[in-house]
């Protein structure tokens, strides 16, 4: 269970609204979580990226509206790289190093993947890249979550 300080819930015309702006559905388990919490912080919390062999700390799951931030939006993160990513995509969340979750909706790649935006693993580069396989969907990489313990 995610340990998380939810931004409330959305109204069905909100998400089907956003859905329009978007031009694709979102996958259930995903459009469930944005009703029922628009957002959230995320408290204390790491998941497994295994091609990194690492636990990566979790900030935030982006909202589609949010009245603190433009830069805590769904919509704010696809203006500023949806140039970058694939087709069907939503950039939801992100850790607190600059590192996005990004979920491919559609298509043979869809699922929850880490993007390395900054290039700060040695693993990423340009040559091999820097997105990381998580999971096969949003329910799923919510399995995954567990709580930070230091070292």
């Amino acid at each position: 269970m995610i340990n998380i300080i939810s931004w409330g819930p959305n109204d069905e015309a909100v998400v089907a609204a956003f859905e329009q702006e978007l031009g694709f559905t979102l996958p259930d388990d995903y459009r469930l979580f944005l009703k029922e919490n628009n957002g959230c912080k995320v408290n204390r919390q790491v998941f497994l990226v295994e091609d990194l062999d690492q636990d990566i700390l979790l900030h935030v799951f982006y909202g589609i509206t949010n009245a603190k931030s433009k830069s805590l939006t769904l919509r704010y993160w696809l203006n500023e790289f949806g140039d970058e990513i694939a087709e069907k995509t939503v950039l939801f969340g992100s850790d607190p190093g600059g590192g996005f979750l990004m979920y491919i909706t559609a298509g043979e790649d869809r699922g929850v993947y880490y993007w390395d935006h900054a290039y700060f693993f040695p693993q990423s580069s340009e040559e091999e890249g820097n997105t990381y396989f998580v999971a096969e969907s949003f329910a799923a990489f919510c399995d995954l979550v567990a709580d930070y313990v230091p070292a």
